[in-house]
């Protein structure tokens, strides 16, 4: 039996290809519809395909064992089946050799994990660094800052040292007075020969500025002229005069931003001119505004900042929040005899870094005004009254 396979776009087309192949007496056997083109073409279109014989080559035999295939049901809504595809399948790289430190087998355990080691316990404060913490905590010293010294100490100092308190103490005071800055030159001269004292109400400008007259006219004998420019504040003019009088030096009442532009031209023979400026309230824009008009008129100047011992520290930041745009040269602690705890001080000092220029105590123009030293604030923190 000869037997041939067609497919075309329709069942007329098939027939007429049928019979040319095999002639008019060609016998179909099976008939169905294939789709045309490659199973993941998913354009393609429908075709008939056709099984024929030519009837002469047909024997009973093969009548039997070739009978045509039941047609297939055509049915629009079955989905269509796609062919299985076989995929080739590469060959296996040969795996790369490794060396034999990194080899690894597989049908091996995993290795055992290994356990972090512990953490290090913070050794316990002998009770020297407990005394000096205890110290510093009464005096209101910056807790985290005092933590941070006890660490240090017990990083870095001997146990023998530890062991004593003195020995201890000596170190700790050396790192606090470390972090303080000093002005260059303080008690032998200014940057300018007009220094302007600025500071809150009762900051004890007034004071200073006698202490500071009396001292530089008679340790380097300069003429000092004392300009009052706090002409508000009650009782201001007879302190600044009753000063001024007694000390023997020659007072200048200004009253406007102007008035000290001109005070200051009328005074060739002064060698050392001192402001005494209004006191302020860091709080009122308006009259920090007033003290920026008297300031601008003064453009070679120092500018020293005065705050007492006995304010807050939160106030003395705020002083210092409000006044930093002036360019401080300076600070001049005062009433350092009405206090006994210092803490407050160091922190600002510490934190603003102003440059520590002079402490003042108590009411006596020709005594108690020293330069400024670290170890002496140091030393206040560890209990020393300020009046030894």
């Amino acid at each position: 039996m000869l037997t041939k396979t067609f497919k075309a776009e329709s069942t007329i087309k098939t027939l007429q290809l049928v019979q040319q192949e095999l002639g008019a007496d060609a016998i179909v056997i099976s008939m169905r519809e294939v789709p045309l083109g490659p199973a993941w073409n998913p354009w393609k279109k429908a075709s008939v395909e056709i099984v024929a014989a030519s009837s002469t080559a047909l024997t009973p035999e093969t009548q039997k064992t070739s009978q045509p295939a039941a047609p297939v049901p055509e049915n629009k809504n079955e989905p269509e089946v796609m062919p299985e595809i076989e995929w080739e399948i590469p060959a296996q790289k040969k795996p790369i050799a490794l060396p034999p430190k990194l080899k690894l087998k597989l049908d091996s355990a995993p290795p055992p994990a290994v356990a972090a080691p512990p953490l290090k316990a913070k050794p316990s404060a002998p009770a020297s660094l407990k005394t000096i913490r205890s110290q510093l905590i009464s005096q209101g010293v910056d807790h985290i800052f005092i933590e941070g010294l006890i660490t240090v100490a017990l990083e870095t100092l001997s146990p023998g040292t530890l062991a004593d308190l003195e020995k201890s103490k000596k170190p700790i005071a050396e790192l606090l007075g470390a972090q303080l800055r000093i002005q260059q030159g303080a008690g032998k001269y200014f940057s300018s020969d007009v220094v302007c004292l600025v500071g809150a109400s009762g900051s004890g400008k007034t004071s200073a500025v006698a202490k500071l007259a009396l001292f530089f006219s008679q340790n380097f004998k300069k003429k000092i002229t004392w300009v009052c420019a706090d002409t508000v504040g009650i009782g201001a003019i007879a302190e600044a005069r009753a000063y001024a009088d007694a000390l023997g030096f020659r007072l200048v009442l200004v009253y406007t931003p102007e008035d000290i532009k001109q005070a200051l031209q009328n005074s060739a023979d002064t060698d050392l001119f001192l402001v005494d400026t209004p006191g302020y309230n860091p709080c009122s824009e308006n009259q920090m505004t007033e003290l920026g008009a008297l300031l601008s008129e003064i453009p070679k100047r120092s500018i020293y900042l005065v705050v007492s011992a006995a304010t807050k520290e939160e106030d003395l930041l705020q002083s210092s929040a409000s006044l930093g745009i002036f360019d401080l040269d300076g600070l001049i602690v005062t009433k350092l005899d009405e206090t006994h705890t210092f803490g407050n001080v160091y922190n600002f000092a510490r934190k603003n870094q102003i440059p520590l220029a002079y402490f003042t105590s108590g009411k006596e123009t020709a005594r108690h005004l020293e330069v400024a030293d670290p170890a002496r604030l140091v030393s206040a923190l560890f209990g020393k009254d300020w009046s030894q």
